[in-house]
């Protein structure tokens, strides 16, 4: 029984199921993404806060040491030198003002000349950018952001020149502000965010400074990569993501800083890192994948039970029912199966199909029965006509032979005892004699000839070999068509009417080729192969076609067929066009002295 090889419906319908899901696995991922998106804008509304927050502590810083280095300034022109009593005074303002680390005055060489703490602070502050800043023009100065420390925070110096009545520096103010301190605002939103998250602010040209949330600590900052400063300075503020050296990918977000300390562009950057920012979103979508998971795990299971259960059972009785039928058990029948569904429904058809079939095939096989009484009984009455046809061809050779021949040889005889005895007197009566003698003559030739045709003596005398060969050598005198035999001297022992069928069918075949193949050679083949009696007639004419062989009006090549048919034997045809014709007669010996025709 053939067994189903091909995609179960339990198989396809777990797909149908799973595609269900689909529309929820988008919507995990479009909950997900808009989730990550929230994110990212709450992180880029830190970093706007934190730079607008930036940007006020800054004015406000700016302005506090404007005011409190210009009174500096105001106070070392008043005491006119007398700076033994400044650093009292620098030390009573440092311990009032908040966030300063160190205040004091130096001279345009760098030496300090009062400080708040003087025997805690450098002497000699020669060589700083901001000092020699300060000296070239008027008004505050701020020097660099990153570099400078006092016992080991850092700090940003701001400075303010000092002129004389003709406008020449005579001294220069200076005070250092802890970066720290300055920068609370952003410490204060520094602490909410993740591990492992950096604050930066940069120029146009460079870092200015890193802040490590980890360690709590402002550092000087290594440069952006170009290609991302290019695109952080594109935009106002953003959100960017990056990979570095590492192929870890961060998440930047930036904003830009109207600061008061620097001129042009400066912003202020939030790199956090992409796995731990999205980490709750992350989160999210796991856990949702993982509830969508067991969810599709357990509809698949559902489907395994209900499908095993209500549909694959009673299914696999119909298919039951179907290799029955299948196999020719037309009494197979399913019955009622389970509820009344679509399934009962299709074995109810499928019954009455059933029955219908088995009313068809009874008719069916009562009309092929009859059907193949009726063609034995034409192949019987064939056989008979063919039969009585050779016995009424004998029958009348024998007696045209017997008596007609007989007679004109008598005649014949009585013609040549006139001729013997009539006296020579008269040469008309010489010449009638001598056409009488010819006449007669071809008289008894075409007798002979006619005899031959009714039922050739030698095929009876000699065999099949013999006859075919004397009608290949009557075939080549009549047509002019080269015919001949190729034997090797085999004679198969045949019956009298094996004999006969396969001399007439030749003769057919002869008569085909004179009326359609229009050859000019002939040859024929008579040998045993393959235990089976080979008989090949081949030409050299157009070639027959599929259509001619199966043509129903063929009715030549349909009496081969029926000719060999008693015999157990088969005849093939086979043309090709331009090149000729060639038909095998294959008899099985087995059969010969077995089957004759009745």
């Amino acid at each position: 029984m053939k067994q189903f090889t091909g995609v179960s419906l339990k198989t396809r319908l777990y797909p149908l199921v799973l595609l269900s899901f689909i529309p929820v696995t988008m919507i995990i991922f479009y909950v997900t993404e808009e989730q990550k998106a929230i994110e990212k804008d709450a992180i880029l509304h830190k970093t706007k806060l934190m730079a607008q927050m930036a940007a006020e502590t800054e004015n406000l810083q700016m302005q506090a040491i404007r005011d409190l280095t210009a009174a500096v300034a105001a106070t070392f022109t008043a005491v006119n030198g007398e700076t033994e009593r400044l650093s009292p005074f620098l030390s009573h303002l440092m311990n009032s003002a908040d966030g300063y680390k160190a205040l004091g005055i130096v001279n345009p060489a760098g030496s300090l000349i009062a400080g708040s703490h003087p025997d805690r602070m450098e002497s000699d502050y020669a060589g700083r950018k901001w000092l020699s800043s300060s000296l070239k023009r008027q008004g505050l100065v701020m020097g660099s952001y990153h570099g400078e420390r006092i016992n080991g925070e850092p700090v940003i110096y701001f400075a303010r020149s000092i002129p004389d009545s003709s406008g020449d520096a005579v001294a220069v103010v200076f005070a250092a502000l802890d970066l720290n301190w300055m920068n609370r605002g952003f410490l204060d939103q520094l602490e909410e965010l993740p591990a492992g998250s950096r604050l930066i602010l940069a120029n146009e040209n460079q870092v200015m400074l890193r802040y490590e949330v980890d360690t709590a600590n402002w550092a000087a900052a290594q440069p952006l990569d170009p290609a991302l400063q290019k695109r952080i300075e594109s935009q106002p503020s953003g959100v960017l993501t990056a990979d570095d050296e590492n192929n870890k990918t961060w998440i930047y977000s930036f904003a830009r800083l109207e600061s008061a300390f620097q001129q042009g562009r400066v912003y202020v950057v939030l790199k956090v890192g992409q796995s731990v920012a999205l980490a709750t979103s992350n989160r999210i979508f796991v856990r949702n994948l993982i509830l969508l998971t067991v969810s599709a795990l357990m509809a698949v299971l559902a489907i395994w039970w209900a499908a095993e259960k209500f549909i694959l059972r009673r299914i696999g009785a119909i298919i039951h029912a179907s290799r029955q039928l299948t196999a020719g058990d037309f009494r197979a029948r399913i019955g009622r199966i389970g509820m009344r569904d679509e399934i009962n429904h299709l074995a109810g058809v499928f019954d009455e199909m059933a029955q219908t079939l088995q009313m068809r095939i009874e008719r069916e096989e009562q009309a092929k029965a009859s059907l193949k009484q009726s063609r034995e009984q034409l192949r019987r009455l064939s056989a008979y006509q063919n039969d009585v046809r050779e016995q009424d061809r004998i029958r009348i050779a024998r007696e045209i032979h017997d008596q007609l021949g007989q007679s004109l040889t008598i005649l014949k005889m009585d013609l040549a005892w006139m001729r013997k005895h009539l006296p020579t007197v008269d040469s008309v009566v010489d010449e009638k004699l001598a056409a009488m003698f010819q006449s007669l003559g071809e008289a008894m030739k075409s007798l002979h000839a006619v005899i031959a045709e009714l039922r050739p003596g030698i095929l009876d005398d000699f065999g099949l070999a013999a006859a075919i060969e004397w009608q290949a050598d009557t075939f080549r005198n009549r047509t002019g068509i080269d015919c001949r035999l190729v034997h090797d001297g085999y004679e198969p022992e045949l019956t009298k009417n094996q004999a006969t069928a396969l001399f007439r069918i030749f003769q057919e075949l002869l008569t085909n080729i004179i009326r359609h193949a229009e050859a000019k050679e002939v040859i024929v083949r008579l040998e045993k192969q393959e235990g089976e009696l080979r008989l090949q007639v081949e030409d050299n004419g157009r070639g027959i076609t599929e259509e001619e062989i199966n043509s129903p009006h063929a009715f030549g090549l349909l009496g081969i067929r029926e000719r060999l048919y008693p015999l157990g034997g088969q005849v093939v045809f086979k043309g090709r066009t331009g090149q000729g014709t060639r038909v095998t007669i294959l008899l099985p010996l087995e059969n010969i002295d077995q089957k004759g025709v009745n």
